[in-house]
């Protein structure tokens, strides 16, 4: 793999600080808890997967034990608690999986400039995070479906008017977004009634919603929501209801990786992975380890 598949919002540097820096709290219990388990239900949290129903009816072959490879500072998909151990929501959709298929499962820590060479040679079975879905990784490994897809969300003031992500409601909105990105692009096909603002980073976008400069601010789910419950945003704001999915995003969905033409495997992750979306469970790990709140706490 030539590049790291790093969600868009730890591709900013002071960003991804940020958040390796909340997530560190997380671990070590400054911060009780995620406040996407405090305020979300499991029906806003959006589903990853189309379940594969001829696969649930095929006889899959039994690995006795299957090997996770994995880079551990890579939040919030895989990190270290403050005493050491792994987490995040990639190790808990793996736990999860491992215990649904009654299958052994080791987590080998390899850097990350060396996760493709430890799959070819057969350090590990599964890349579990990180890998794009490019046609240069394509030629050497398959892929599962997503487990947690890449989504746009609209990021609003508190004191704003908007109550949806509706075109009407933002028909003659000022909305912000990053220029030359996927999510502009999107911005400019799906919400033409609006007046789009751009800007040159991410940071400056931020600030506009902050100070009223702009209605709205759209991009990527993750990074807003990180954004929106950190210290930056100073509180203003929240995330509207509602998420948009599009070809243009899929590149950073997150999947598992593994050697190519190891069908068996993969088809044995896919199916667990489907029962995991199936039964909710996929949806619970995200409002444990991910900023997906979508209801308002009713202030104290």
């Amino acid at each position: 793999m030539e590049s790291r598949k790093v969600p868009l919002f730890f591709q900013i540097p002071k960003v991804r600080a940020a958040c390796t820096a909340l997530w560190f709290l997380l671990a070590i219990g400054v911060v009780p808890l995620q406040a996407a388990e405090k305020a979300t239900s499991i029906t806003d949290i959006p589903r990853f997967r189309h379940v594969d129903a001829g696969l649930a009816a095929m006889t899959l072959k039994r690995f006795p034990r299957i090997r996770f490879l994995v880079t551990a500072d890579f939040p919030p998909f895989v990190y270290r608690t403050g005493r050491g151990r792994l987490t995040g929501y990639a190790m808990g959709v793996a736990n999860a999986l491992c215990a649904e298929a009654r299958v052994k499962c080791d987590f080998i820590e390899v850097p990350w400039s060396r996760l493709q060479g430890a799959l070819r040679t057969g350090v590990g079975d599964v890349i579990l995070a990180g890998p794009r879905l490019t046609a240069e990784n394509a030629e050497v490994m398959d892929f599962t479906r997503p487990y947690l897809r890449a989504l746009g969300a609209f990021a609003v003031r508190r004191k704003g008017l908007i109550r949806e992500a509706t075109g009407q409601a933002m028909a003659g909105r000022r909305i912000g977004v990053v220029k030359d990105t996927v999510h502009a692009k999107w911005l400019r096909n799906n919400f033409g009634h609006s007046r789009i603002h751009q800007y040159g980073d991410f940071e400056k976008a931020a600030e506009a919603l902050r100070t009223g400069r702009v209605d709205a601010l759209f991009g990527d789910w993750l990074q807003l929501g990180f954004w929106v419950q950190g210290a930056a945003s100073k509180d203003c704001c929240r995330l509207l209801p509602g998420w948009f999915a599009a070809r243009d995003f899929t590149w950073n969905d997150t999947v598992m990786a593994v050697k190519r033409g190891n069908r068996a495997l993969r088809r044995v992750l896919d199916r667990y992975l489907d029962v995991l979306d199936s039964e909710g469970r996929l949806a619970l790990m995200a409002m444990r380890f991910l900023p997906v709140g979508r209801k308002e706490e009713k202030k104290k």
